[in-house]
């Protein structure tokens, strides 16, 4: 082929990717298209142009998470389908239509399943072009000989699909043929993209490939074709339950993870770095050419990263393992908190109006907790069923471990008066990354559907799949004051801590007025502050762990203890002085 007839074909070729980006092509064009990819610099060439578009559509940034907007207060449990179109922008998602992403043939394989293999990888490329679900590392991939991919064994037995068995808090986006099910089976091809939650997965149950996996919220994995996973990004934990060198494998963006029987490991995807933590046993990384680096071996306690950024740490470098990074890797027992009564005395002398303190309930149906502070009868009434935890001499509120209610509210309402000056302090111990309700203040009087307006917000945020919510950033605490109420979800003062919250880790949560002044204070340190003159709105119902009165709505997961009200700014001495008498090491700027 002369030059000149090459280039006119190559042309041709990106004429294709580019028309592909509007409009399916027909089907003599995805065959042209197939032979164009298949040239001499065919599959190089796209690869470019895809690149090319990644680049233009911003499509590279791990928060890329293109979604529809969707009605205020919006969310669904783990028993419904999202209502919205949730897009790992920056990674490949197969899906039944379309091959999984390429791996190695083995030398043995015959000329006809090469064969096949090369039209579903053009075929991948396209639908990739054409849905923008495209990242360069995956798309060089399509450049390279097949050689540098580490093979996977073809399987002989049949294989069991694997299953979810257990799900936390789990809001799932589009992306599969069906919404997961405990104790479905997930068949091949199938892509579970986890917005927020927790899900737990059982993989080739009873044979020697048997793992449990958990995948953390936001994430996305999808399913091979021998039963076991790929992730596409976000994080996610393996135990490993058989026996045997290598016994579960992992795609990733990286390349292929493999990890020995009785063995434990830890993966994080975001953007252009990669982590693979290794907890116990033995596993091992087997990167694609595009990170420089030959097969990394990990012993217990090893960790490994690997960058395609521009920083200093950029490339592989070898660290300690951490079960920092992984949420679902801590117990629910991690960290506890015991207060003595050195702790109440603090509160009782700042005099709050209300004081929960969850040690136990009182009175008939709806039970309560007993309201230690001046105002006698704001009790907190039980919604569902709580959970609780006990810690020495200090017993918890659990919320939101299962699909039921679990809350508590107020009959009487507060405040009794407009106020100018507030505090609402409480601890908090977030179980997951999630957007949930750890405290609100709402209208009494129903909107429609069981619905309220909210004139102040006490939450934690995900990775958010609501479009309105991401310029807020993702996974903080918020402080929404509004007056008068509403349920825009954007309306009012808005106060985001400037740093993430901690999963599985107790924090002391602080939402305060002081005249024109609104701040959000953790763990005794200024985490946002903003000005809002108008006062609190009076006579106000008190929900904790949920957004409706009535409605099992935007659920907060995790715990929460000594929840305080106040009719006036505490003072940060004061705020500190709580915190001190908790006996609890925090550093205060």
């Amino acid at each position: 082929m002369d030059m000149n007839s090459q280039d006119q074909q190559l042309d041709e070729l990106r004429t294709l990717i580019l028309k592909s980006q509007s409009e399916d092509l027909s089907e003599a064009e995805t065959i042209e298209l197939n032979r164009l990819i298949h040239l001499p610099g065919g599959a190089e060439e796209a690869a470019r142009l895809v690149d090319q578009l990644c680049a233009f559509t911003d499509i590279g940034s791990s928060n890329s998470l293109s979604l529809e907007e969707e009605q205020s207060g919006a969310r669904q449990d783990s028993h419904h389908t999202a209502p919205l179109a949730f897009n790992t922008a920056a990674f490949p998602e197969p899906t039944t239509e379309r091959s999984r992403p390429v791996v190695a043939s083995r030398p043995n394989r015959s000329q006809a399943e090469t064969h096949s293999q090369n039209w579903t990888r053009a075929y991948w490329l396209v639908g990739l072009a054409a849905s923008h679900l495209v990242i360069g590392s995956f798309a060089w991939s399509l450049a390279r000989p097949a050689r540098e991919v580490a093979p996977i064994a073809m399987q002989t037995a049949k294989v069991k699909p694997p299953q979810i068995v257990s799900m936390t808090a789990c809001v799932w986006g589009h992306g599969g043929n069906s919404v997961p099910t405990l104790g479905k089976p997930i068949h091949q091809g199938e892509v579970l993209n986890l917005v927020e939650g927790v899900a737990e997965l059982k993989t080739g149950d009873g044979t020697p490939n048997e793992a449990l996996v958990r995948i953390e919220g936001p994430a996305s994995i999808f399913i091979r074709d021998d039963g076991q996973l790929g992730l596409n990004h976000g994080t996610l934990t393996a135990k490993s339950l058989g026996f045997g060198s290598e016994q579960v494998s992992i795609i990733t963006p990286i390349g292929l993870v493999s990890v020995d029987g009785q063995s434990y490991v830890g993966l994080v995807s975001l953007g252009d770095s990669h982590e693979v933590h290794l907890f116990s046993g033995r596993a091992f990384v087997r990167p694609l050419s595009t990170y420089g680096s030959s097969d990394v071996r990990l012993e217990e306690g090893d960790a490994v990263r690997l960058s395609t950024g521009t920083e200093m740490d950029s490339g592989v470098v070898l660290f300690e393992a951490s079960m920092a990074s992984f949420a679902s890797a801590r117990s629910n027992a991690f960290d506890p908190l015991s207060l003595d009564e050195k702790y109440v005395s603090a509160v009782v002398e700042s005099s709050p109006d209300i004081y929960w303190r969850f040690e136990g309930l009182e009175g008939s149906y709806p039970q309560h907790v007993k309201n230690e502070g001046k105002l006698p009868d704001l009790h907190a009434s039980v919604v569902g069923n709580p959970g609780w935890r006990q810690y020495r001499g200090n017993r918890v509120a659990e919320l939101g471990l299962t699909d039921a209610a679990s809350a508590f509210t107020t009959e009487t309402l507060w405040p009794s008066k407009p106020l100018d000056n507030y505090t609402i302090e409480a601890w908090a111990k977030p179980q997951l990354y999630h957007h949930g309700e750890m405290i609100c203040l709402v209208d009494p009087l129903e909107r429609r559907e069981g619905r309220h307006d909210q004139a102040l917000l006490l939450e934690t945020f995900a990775r958010e799949w609501f479009y309105a919510l991401k310029v807020l950033g993702p996974n903080r605490i918020r402080f929404n004051h509004r007056t008068p109420p509403s349920g825009v979800v954007l309306d009012g003062t808005n106060l985001v801590s400037e740093d993430p919250y901690q999963v599985r880790v107790w924090q002391h949560v602080v939402a305060r007025k002081s005249g024109n002044e609104l701040s959000l204070w953790i763990d005794g340190n200024l985490a946002a502050q903003q000005e809002d003159e108008a006062p609190l709105p009076a006579n106000m119902k008190i929900l904790i762990g949920q957004i409706y009165p009535t409605k099992n709505y935007r659920p907060y997961v995790g715990q929460i203890d000594e929840v305080a009200f106040y009719d006036r700014a505490l003072t940060k001495q004061e705020i500190r002085k709580h915190i001190r008498a908790s006996g609890r090491l925090v550093d205060f700027d």
